[in-house]
């Protein structure tokens, strides 16, 4: 009998141990789905934990499409890993949105990348190379250490190497890319992928989520969208 009942207290404790731990993982793993999939509240957007108010942001303008950024870059397995996400919400954003990817320099190698970026968007090249670039990189190991490199990559795929290098080494681009140097210094972007929204909140996406950052992008449209609208009799403080 007492054989019996110590039997029973094992199985018990057993049965326990397996439960919590049970418990745990399908906790852990809810945790990591929920964040991998931005399965959110918007009233759980808080400024400073899932974005921050850029210093002297410019002021919102009436009437104008609203700019949405990425910074990014071609050697960045996470700007690939976003992109998919990005096609996707493009293909249901509002008319009022103006979205525009903008290629950081943080090494030599990504000056090459940034700037063959805007060479291709020159030739009107971007479709047939944006995925091409990011699997040539990233499933396909290649480096491309050099504008001449990239350019083999690209001939043929709707720019020939003679255009991409032309292009790569005119004036025009080499101005955009310093450009756009300069705006990733002065939005103090310094991790990919970030999004800014209106050249006022900034989105370290890697701080939130991938899927999450872009129902924050689609909260601050809305905030924005709020703010900036023609006031109406309803709205008027005399009205009623």
């Amino acid at each position: 009998m007492a054989r019996r009942k110590a039997k029973e207290r094992m199985i018990l404790i057993r049965n326990t141990v397996i439960g919590f731990a049970i418990v745990m993982v399908v906790g852990v793993g809810g945790y990591g789905l929920l964040y991998s999939s931005g399965v959110g509240s918007p009233d759980s957007f808080v400024e400073g934990e899932h974005y921050v108010l850029l210093d002297n942001p410019r002021p919102l303008r009436r009437g104008l499409p609203i700019p949405v950024v990425e910074y990014f870059s071609y050697g960045c397995i996470h700007c690939r890993n976003l992109d998919p996400l990005i096609e996707s919400w493009l293909a249901t954003a509002p008319g009022d949105v103006a979205f525009e990817r903008s290629p950081v320099a943080f090494s030599g190698y990504w000056s090459i990348l940034s700037q063959g970026y805007y060479a291709l968007q020159e030739k009107d090249a971007l479709d047939a190379n944006h995925q091409r670039v990011f699997r040539a990189i990233h499933d396909g190991g290649k480096q491309f250490v050099s504008a001449a490199m990239l350019a083999a990559y690209v001939d043929g795929h709707g720019v020939t190497r003679e255009e991409f290098l032309e292009a790569y080494n005119s004036p025009a681009i080499r101005r955009k890319a310093a450009s756009a140097e300069r705006r990733t210094r002065a939005y103090g972007v310094s991790a990919v992928p970030t999004l800014v929204v209106a050249d006022r909140y900034l989105i370290k996406v890697g701080d939130v989520g991938r899927r999450e950052s872009l129902a924050i992008v689609d909260f601050l449209l809305d905030q924005i969208r709020a703010e900036t609208r023609p006031a109406t009799v309803q709205d008027s403080p005399e009205a009623g």
